[in-house]
């Protein structure tokens, strides 16, 4: 009988071991997959890339005003050196052609006033007679009569006058008396062609009705713009 009782305290302490064995190595596993799955997700989380910072509205403001200013900034630096330039272009252009002291010249040509006098010219009209010498610098042969057609303009009127009280001037045509003489020669060397590196005379006629003053303007040929003006009183 009291072996039989020794024996089952042994069974009972054995089975009671055992069950605390199976405890620890069941608490064990569970911690240990515990410290694996969160080991894994702080892992997980250190590799994961950090989210872009959302730029505040300010600052989106700011750039962008930024890139608009330098593009207008641009613009309009190409717009003033567009602008210099055409001017710097204009006024050589202006420099291009003079007047002084009776003289008009280009780089390529040179009217030089000589004499003027009135005469009466054909059908008895009262007409202003002006001779000049012409020097051609260009390269190719040129007609006097021809260039200043398109380099003078010829007007009477007083200096004050309105411009309807302003009358153009249109050329004349010689008596049959001195068309045959000296006059009638010096506005046929006017027709004539001067060779480059040549000079010539000539004359041209204007017909006029008033004692008002004829005002022999040159311009020039690139820009139109006025660049002196000779004026002819008439007296008598």
């Amino acid at each position: 009988m009291a072996k039989r009782r020794g024996s089952n305290q042994r069974t009972r302490r054995n089975q009671y071991t055992d069950r605390q064995r199976h405890t620890r190595w069941l608490a064990l596993a569970v911690t240990g997959a515990l410290i694996v799955v969160i080991g894994g997700w702080l892992a997980w989380l250190l590799t994961q890339p950090k989210p872009a910072a959302t730029p505040h509205a300010n600052q989106q403001s700011s750039v962008r005003h930024a890139i608009v200013t330098r593009k207008k900034a641009k613009t309009k630096s190409a717009s003033t050196t567009k602008s210099a330039s055409s001017l710097s272009s204009a006024s050589s252009l202006s420099l291009a052609s003079r007047f002084s002291h009776d003289t008009y010249s280009t780089p390529t040509i040179t009217f030089r006033l000589t004499n003027a006098k009135i005469i009466t010219a054909k059908d008895d009209q009262p007409a202003l007679f002006i001779q000049f010498t012409f020097i051609n610098n260009g390269a190719t042969a040129m007609t006097p009569a021809a260039v200043w057609r398109q380099l003078t303009i010829l007007r009477q009127g007083k200096t004050d006058a309105p411009a309807k009280d302003i009358t153009p001037l249109t050329e004349a045509t010689l008596s049959d008396s001195d068309a045959r003489g000296k006059l009638g020669k010096m506005t046929e060397a006017a027709d004539a062609s001067v060779a480059p590196n040549k000079e010539g005379t000539g004359a041209m006629v204007y017909a006029f009705k008033t004692k008002d003053p004829i005002s022999l303007q040159f311009i020039d040929r690139q820009t139109g713009r006025p660049v002196g003006t000779k004026t002819y009183e008439i007296t008598g």
